[in-house]
């Protein structure tokens, strides 16, 4: 996660503050929290990596900001929908690991919708992910397997479209 992508999690942008980021951190945690979204819990996620990214960077924020203004848009919505419509998928699984949605199951049915979410195919994973628009991948970066891509941005459990599937804390 870089500054651009944690604030598009808020879609903040502009000289910010402290105080600005808690507003908007405690604005999302009322409109995702769980008792008032199914799918919270998920966005949760997303939106607590954020803040906390955020937090240990705060000195940073303004002086790496995108300066393009077609980079800042509200990421939360995005992927808001995308959740939406994993959740009526039947047979497929997908969990929020910091801002990133990985997708599993049985998802070759269902490969037009994926592609359709601008989801892409992780060979090396074997898995689906969705991903913030802004994020670029870099080509010699290390490889990391889905347990260290958990264990480096936490992650609780997964979600299956027919139902809330627990498994254990790897955190």
């Amino acid at each position: 996660m870089n500054v651009q992508e944690a604030l598009n999690v808020f879609g903040l942008s502009g000289e910010l503050t402290e105080k600005d980021i808690k507003i908007a951190y405690r604005k999302a945690a009322l409109k995702y929290h769980p008792d008032r979204n199914p799918l919270g819990a998920e966005l949760m996620k997303a939106v607590n990596a954020a803040f906390d990214f955020l937090m240990a960077n705060i000195d940073k924020i303004n002086q790496f900001q995108s300066s393009d203004e077609n980079a800042r848009y509200d990421y939360c919505e995005s992927l808001e929908k995308v959740l939406n419509t994993l959740s009526g998928l039947s047979g497929v699984v997908y969990e929020v690991i910091g801002n990133w949605i990985w997708i599993s199951g049985e998802t070759k049915k269902h490969k037009d919708t994926l592609h359709e979410l601008n989801c892409k195919w992780a060979p090396k994973k074997k898995q689906w992910f969705y991903r913030p628009e802004e994020h670029k991948s870099r080509r010699n970066r290390k490889e990391h397997s889905i347990d260290e891509i958990r264990e480096m941005y936490g992650t609780a459990g997964q979600r299956k479209a027919t139902g809330w599937q627990k498994v254990e804390n790897r955190t």
